[in-house]
């Protein structure tokens, strides 16, 4: 379970998230949706620990995320993947895997095969395409079996069968409980892999719908997110 306890982070004078809440069960996997700007990356960042919010708290299993604290548990992709252009992509996660603990050798090929890059493995990772860096990121985030899956736009840049291979894998790790927080531009997509979602707009979670049945995401979308759509 991931929960999120009233996060606040301001960069300067500009407010990003004011007193963000929210909660994703095991087995869930939850669209984290808004616009340009409205700081998806960046709360997506404090839970992982890679920025200190300015206050609130971030629970993986009801254990309590401390700011600055490596979390247990997560795996995640966040951005653009940084991996060393020289190296293929199997030294890339052998050398990864060393950094963590407990995870075997073996974990490697096995992650490599379900990100469906296994036969590029060992091309270096600066002959590779979008689709296949995004691919390679998707196998780091799997590669500590995580009870937490953070997916910053995993959709970005690659091509359907990628995207497909992807739904497959996330709704794969949900039913085996995995807790998935997912964000996106193309909402459509995000339906398609989520069984509920969040609206952040104005640094506040303005939406919370726990069961996507019948619902026209777009439209309550459209209808939430600020009516100028500038991008802040």
């Amino acid at each position: 379970m991931l929960k999120i306890c009233g996060i606040k982070k301001s960069f300067k004078q500009n407010r990003v998230l004011n007193g963000v809440d929210l909660t994703v069960g095991d087995g869930r996997i939850c669209g984290l949706l808004g616009l340009n700007g409205e700081g998806k990356s960046t709360l997506m960042k404090i839970i992982c620990g890679l920025v200190r919010p300015d206050g609130g708290s971030v629970f993986v299993d009801d254990k309590e995320i401390r700011p600055g604290e490596a979390p247990v548990g997560i795996g995640a992709m966040i951005e653009a993947p940084a991996f060393y252009g020289g190296l293929s992509g199997y030294d890339n996660l052998e050398l990864l895997r060393k950094l963590c603990d407990d995870v075997p050798p073996e974990r490697v090929g096995e992650v490599l095969r379900v990100a469906g890059i296994a036969n590029n493995a060992h091309k270096k990772f600066r002959t590779y395409s979008l689709g296949m860096k995004q691919r390679l990121y998707f196998a780091f985030a799997l590669l500590k079996k995580p009870r937490v899956l953070i997916l910053d736009e995993p959709f970005s840049g690659v091509d359907p069968v990628s995207v497909k291979l992807f739904e497959d894998v996330i709704k794969a790790m949900a039913q085996a409980g995995c807790t998935v927080l997912v964000s996106g531009h193309i909402i459509a997509e995000l339906k398609n892999v989520c069984d509920c979602a969040a609206i952040l707009d104005g640094g506040e979670i303005r939406a919370y719908f726990d069961d996507l049945t019948g619902v026209d995401l777009e439209r309550e979308f459209l209808s939430t997110v600020s009516a100028s759509g500038d991008v802040r």
